[in-house]
């Protein structure tokens, strides 16, 4: 990784777990020639987590918040396709990802979870 994206994030990255989208688009505004990729990461420690990243001119990725990760980069990145919706949020009763600003992944999660609320207020 070149010298100049180091030293951009020694000095702008505090915090890096969540912060993936948010930090990519400032360093892409600091670095015109880096492109912002949306993907999985495969931690070697986490598994698949959904993950923003950059890549350089060259090809190399440029991950500024991969301290996040147990692995610190070392894992595997796989970029989705260009058109790949994006998530609008994570279902509050599985975890999985919610697209199109849904509540739930799906309807079985969105019963179960009003029956969890429903029954922990009796």
């Amino acid at each position: 990784m070149q010298e100049k994206y180091k030293k951009w994030i020694e000095d702008n990255v505090t915090e890096a777990y969540g912060k993936c989208a948010e930090v990519t688009a400032a360093m892409v505004a600091a670095f015109p020639e880096l492109t912002r990729v949306r993907g999985h990461y495969y931690c070697y420690g986490w598994g698949e987590r959904t993950h923003w990243w950059l890549t350089a001119p060259d090809g190399s990725i440029v991950d500024p918040t991969k301290d996040q990760f147990p692995s610190k980069g070392n894992g595997e990145y796989v970029p989705l396709p260009a058109n790949a919706p994006e998530p609008t949020g994570k279902c509050p009763n599985c975890g999985e990802l919610i697209y199109n600003g849904g509540d739930f992944c799906d309807d079985h999660c969105g019963h179960a979870y009003v029956a969890f609320i429903h029954a922990s207020l009796r």
